[in-house]
C-alpha cells in the first residue's frame, strides 16, 4: 500500500503547487523592486515545500525584490541543478510579484582552489575563472528574460531574473582564500559577464557586495574597486554593490554617495549602484555595544532614514536598489559565534515582529 499512497500524495503535492502558483498575486502588496530584503528561510520553505509563509508577509511589507545566494554546492543535483527548488522559489516568488536578485556562490569545492590539506575556514575561488559564469549562464537560460521556465509556466506572473550578482564579498579574507585579489576577481567577474550576457543581452552584472570592514586583512571598497578595474576588470559590470553599514541611516547615504563620487572620478559615471546590504541590530552580544546596534527603538529610525535617503538620492546617485539585512535574525553560524549581524532582522527568530517592522513597512509602501 505504500506505493499507491506515495503515488498519490505525489499528485496531491503536484496539484496543490499547480493551485498556489495559479493564484492571484497579493493584491494589497504592490511590490516596489527598489525595496529589497534577504530571507533565507524564505529560500527554504518555497524551496522544499510550496508553503507561502512569510513570502506573504514579504510583499505586503512593499518588497519587490528578494536577495538569495544560490548556493551551487546546494543546488548541484548530479551533473545538473535542483530545478524543483528553483522553479518553486522563483515561481513563488514571481506570482506575488517579487524579483529574485541571486548571489551567486559557493561551487562545489572540486572546483575551487581549495588545498587538500591545511585548508582555512572560509570560501575559496574556482580554480577555472570561467566556472561562475558557466553556473550563472545555466541559470540566466532558465529563469532570464527569455528563460525556458517562463514559456513552460505561462500562468505564472513573469518576473524573470536580469540582475546577477557575483560572489559575496571578496574584499574580506574569510570569502576569497586563501588571500585577497582583486585579480583574480577581475577574471571571474569578467568570464561570468561575457557568459551571462551571451544568454541574456538585458542582464544587469553586479559586483559581489563590497562591505567597509575594519575585520584585519581586508580591503575597503574604495581601494579594491580601484585595483580590480586596473586589473582588467573595467568594463565587466554594469553594477557596484556596496554592503553598506553605517552608524544611522543618514550615514548610510553619505557613504554610498562618497563612493558614487569615487566611480565618477574613475571614469564610471554610467555604471550603476545597489546597495544589497545594509541594517542595524536591535540588539547583541557584544558589550561595549557595537556601533551597528541601534537599539529596538533606533532600528527603524534608522531603516526610515535609510530607506528615504537613498529613494529620494536614487537619480543622482544610479542607484538601483536597496536591500535590507534581513527579514529574520540569524542563527549562529556553524563554527562561528554570536555577534551584531545576527539580530539585524524585521523579525525575531521565532517568528514575531519586532517594532522595526511596521516601520520598514510604512516606509517602504510610501516610496512612490
Amino acid at each position: 500500500m505504500q506505493g499507491p499512497l506515495l503515488t498519490r500524495c505525489k499528485r496531491l503535492l503536484a496539484l496543490m503547487f499547480a493551485l498556489c502558483l495559479s493564484a492571484p498575486a497579493i493584491a494589497a502588496a504592490n511590490p516596489n523592486p527598489f525595496v529589497g530584503t534577504v530571507s533565507d528561510e524564505t529560500f527554504e520553505s518555497l524551496g522544499y515545500l510550496y508553503q507561502p509563509g512569510s513570502i506573504d508577509d514579504i510583499a505586503a511589507a512593499g518588497v519587490g525584490s528578494l536577495r538569495q545566494t544560490f548556493d551551487w554546492q546546494y543546488l548541484r543535483k548530479g551533473d545538473t541543478l535542483n530545478w524543483d527548488i528553483l522553479d518553486h522559489y522563483v515561481g513563488g516568488a514571481a506570482q506575488r510579484g517579487i524579483t529574485i536578485i541571486p548571489v551567486l556562490f559557493n561551487p562545489p569545492s572540486e572546483l575551487t582552489t581549495v588545498p587538500p590539506v591545511g585548508a582555512l575556514r572560509g570560501f575559496y575561488p574556482t580554480s577555472d575563472p570561467g566556472a561562475i559564469g558557466a553556473y550563472g549562464a545555466q541559470l540566466a537560460a532558465r529563469y532570464g528574460t527569455n528563460g525556458s521556465y517562463w514559456a513552460q509556466h505561462p500562468n505564472v506572473e513573469r518576473h524573470p531574473i536580469t540582475t546577477w550578482q557575483i560572489w559575496n564579498e571578496p574584499n574580506l579574507p574569510v570569502y576569497w582564500r586563501p588571500r585577497l585579489s582583486p585579480k583574480g576577481y577581475a577574471k571571474m567577474l569578467c568570464a561570468a559577464y561575457q557568459q551571462i550576457k551571451a544568454v541574456d543581452p538585458n542582464a544587469e552584472i553586479s559586483t559581489a557586495g563590497l562591505p567597509k570592514s575594519r575585520i584585519r586583512s581586508s580591503m575597503w571598497p574604495s581601494k579594491y574597486v580601484p585595483r580590480m578595474m586596473r586589473a582588467g576588470g573595467r568594463g565587466c559590470f554594469d553594477t557596484v554593490a556596496l554592503n553598506a553599514y553605517a552608524p544611522t541611516g543618514k550615514a548610510v547615504v553619505k557613504l554610498v554617495s562618497n563612493f558614487r563620487r569615487l566611480l565618477n572620478r574613475l571614469g564610471a559615471r554610467n555604471v550603476g549602484l545597489r546597495v544589497t546590504e545594509f541594517g542595524w541590530a536591535d540588539q547583541g552580544p557584544e558589550r561595549p555595544r557595537a556601533a551597528f546596534t541601534a537599539g529596538a527603538n533606533r532600528q527603524g529610525m534608522f531603516i526610515a532614514q535609510a530607506l528615504k535617503g537613498l529613494w529620494k538620492a536614487r537619480n543622482r546617485l544610479k542607484l538601483r536598489g536597496a536591500v535590507y539585512y534581513a527579514w529574520r535574525d540569524q542563527q549562529v553560524y556553524a563554527g562561528g559565534k554570536n555577534f551584531w549581524g545576527l539580530h539585524t532582522g524585521l523579525n525575531r527568530l521565532n517568528g514575531t515582529a519586532k517594532p522595526a517592522l511596521s516601520v520598514f513597512r510604512k516606509t517602504a509602501l510610501s516610496l512612490r
